[in-house]
């Protein structure tokens, strides 16, 4: 009985020092004490609000591939590991561990997937992210989040410089989803639902393509402009813009035109219809820029 109560008050004492350092540094300091958040949730069993933010911190999202004709969705979950501040403490974010099972893949399959994963998030083509708000409330900024962990290796150094092409990505594509059980990626069609052949069809009958050098020998300067005549109206955009302004641009003439129903690219969480919009946008700039 006595090593009973001995362990109980062990198990208080450990619990009340774990929920002071969550309370003076943050829930990952804590985890990282006790090895784990599966063992911190066995040491906090008796504190289900806690209980509830560690089965929080845990979400999915889309890596998003942009074929020539179609988009290319991998469904991967993630975990969130950490907190990511800037300089002056002023803001902070999830630091996040992707997770997939690439046990179908060989090792060149597994390395091609890798420089996959490295490209995009790089060019931030991630959609469909589901995080809860449990865990966004725990962050000055949780719109936004920082990958830096794939299956637990360090991202930065997932960079294999392996070439790779849509073939390459559609045949892990399907041993990707055969391995993982999940349902087949829904291909963007035309329908009523979905925008993105509507946007597509309407850009590509109305561009121009202008080029001009404004370099000099050995020292070449490209400027490349896309012209679009919409019933007598014209809209530019140039490589001298970055894309957001290209996507702004674009996004205003669908709207002005009724070609999509109003939307702000700019907003920190995407709806399902305006992420649909800026992947068709960024389709067609894929293909023409």
């Amino acid at each position: 009985m006595r090593n009973l109560i001995r362990n109980i008050l062990n198990e208080s004492k450990l619990a009340l020092e774990l929920l002071d350092t969550i309370k003076n540094e943050n829930i990952f300091a804590a985890i990282d004490l006790v090895g784990g958040i599966n063992n911190l949730k066995k040491i906090l069993k008796e504190f289900p609000d806690f209980v509830d933010l560690l089965d929080s911190l845990k979400g999915k999202m889309n890596l998003i591939y942009h074929s020539n004709k179609e988009f290319i969705e991998f469904p991967v979950r993630f975990e969130i590991v950490g907190v990511k501040k800037n300089t002056w403490n002023s803001n902070s974010w999830p630091q996040v561990n992707l997770i997939y099972d690439d046990s179908n893949f060989d090792e060149d399959e597994k390395e091609l997937f890798e420089q996959f994963v490295y490209n995009t998030i790089g060019d931030l083509n991630i959609g469909n992210v589901d995080i809860k708000p449990e865990a966004r409330d725990m962050y000055k900024d949780g719109y936004y989040m920082q990958i830096d962990f794939l299956n637990g290796k360090n991202l930065e150094n997932l960079d294999h410089d392996v070439e790779y092409f849509d073939e390459d990505i559609k045949h892990l594509y399907r041993k990707y989803m055969e391995n993982n059980k999940l349902n087949e990626s829904i291909r963007l069609t035309e329908n009523e639902e979905d925008p993105t052949q509507k946007i597509l069809n309407f850009l590509r009958r109305r561009y121009k393509v202008e080029e001009k050098d404004f370099g000099w020998e050995d020292h070449p300067m490209l400027l490349k402009k896309i012209f679009f005549n919409v019933d007598g109206e014209t809209y530019t955009i140039s490589t001298f813009q970055n894309k957001r302004e290209q996507i702004r641009v674009i996004t205003d003439m669908l709207i002005i035109h009724n070609v999509i129903e109003p939307i702000d690219p700019y907003e920190r969480q995407l709806d399902p219809y305006t992420q649909k919009v800026i992947r068709a946008v960024k389709l067609f700039l894929n293909q023409v820029m």
